[in-house]
């Protein structure tokens, strides 16, 4: 049995330095064009976007640079590319190639993410009693935004009918 090849990322030009998360951005976008759907270790990625001879350990500062970066490259590459960026601990990450695998993985993510913070949203607006604010000129405008706007926008995104429309459908396991 023969083993695929690993893609050769060594093609890779760097261009003069914009920014980490711009370098990560055209990077990402010229390995999407040139193996679509192959991950890149972020190790990889930082020794393509900084021009290393080697690899660099996986401890490395850039390295570790490289992985804190990933949600802002990720904004980038949905804002201006039309595309995110899919990521693994252990893979490292690559540009989506297609909207299928958008609703497999990231939106997916994104729903759960969402779930969460409104969850979170909710939890915290439920800690606030407007009783124990002071009657002051300072709280006054927080206080009409709570009752004008916070309680019925906890009490519209708390049904159950919100949440379960945020769920995925359960996925069938492959044979």
């Amino acid at each position: 049995m023969s083993r695929a090849k690993k893609p050769d990322f060594s093609e890779y030009e760097i261009a003069g330095r914009v920014s980490l998360q711009q370098d990560m951005v055209r990077f990402a976008l010229w390995a999407k064009e040139k193996h679509p759907g192959i991950f890149v270790s972020y190790r990889e990625v930082c020794q393509r976007i900084n021009g290393y001879q080697r690899l660099p350990g996986p401890k490395d500062k850039q390295v570790e640079a490289v992985r804190r970066a990933t949600s802002r490259v990720r904004r980038l590459l949905i804002e201006q590319h039309g595309c995110t960026l899919i990521t693994d601990p252990v893979l490292g990450m690559r540009a989506s190639v297609n909207s299928a695998e958008v609703l497999e993985d990231p939106l997916v993510r994104a729903a759960g993410r969402l779930r969460s913070a409104q969850e979170m949203f909710r939890l915290t607006a439920d800690l606030v009693d407007t009783k124990e604010v002071p009657n002051t000129p300072e709280y006054k405008p927080l206080k009409e935004w709570y009752s004008a706007s916070v309680i019925p926008v906890v009490k519209s995104i708390t049904t159950t009918d919100f949440a379960k429309k945020l769920l995925p459908p359960k996925r069938e396991e492959p044979k």
